[in-house]
């Protein structure tokens, strides 16, 4: 595994966050099953087709809303960050084994990641992962 880099983005005070913000998503995020839908698709009138696009739930526009707001997504080379990618594709991962920082790092990881990859940040959701992230960095934060 690579070792990554320390963030440079300033983390501001944890304590002095709004976290309730990303925090209070958790029940309505763990009783979905379906973040999105793939649509599109669809014949023009001029005989061409429209590409199909991924159109996200309402609670993963709030969620990403809420990570930026935060300042959560930080800034660091998150398409080379090995380590990070190994942790969300392991299924077994003990998300609580990591500290806040990971944690921020894996959410970027995912946000940024679905820019390039769309309906990547709709997947997190509907595997789990996303939700045992925001638990795992909401017990880091009130503990």
């Amino acid at each position: 595994m690579n070792k990554t880099e320390p963030l440079t983005a300033t983390t501001d005070t944890e304590q002095q966050k709004d976290w309730a913000l990303l925090f209070n998503l958790l029940p309505e995020i763990k009783e979905k099953k379906k973040f999105g839908k793939l649509v599109g698709s669809k014949k023009m009138p001029d005989g061409n087709l429209s590409l199909p696009f991924w159109l996200e739930d309402e609670i993963v526009s709030r969620f990403f809303n809420a990570a930026y707001f935060l300042g959560i997504v930080k800034v660091f080379d998150w398409a080379v960050w090995q380590d990070g990618i190994d942790i969300l594709n392991n299924k077994y991962t003990e998300y609580n084994d990591y500290d806040v920082e990971i944690l921020c790092k894996l959410i970027t990881l995912v946000v940024r990641s679905d820019k390039f990859c769309e309906g990547y940040m709709i997947n997190s959701f509907e595997t789990g992962s996303m939700a045992l992230i925001i638990e795992a960095l909401k017990n880091k934060i009130e503990n």
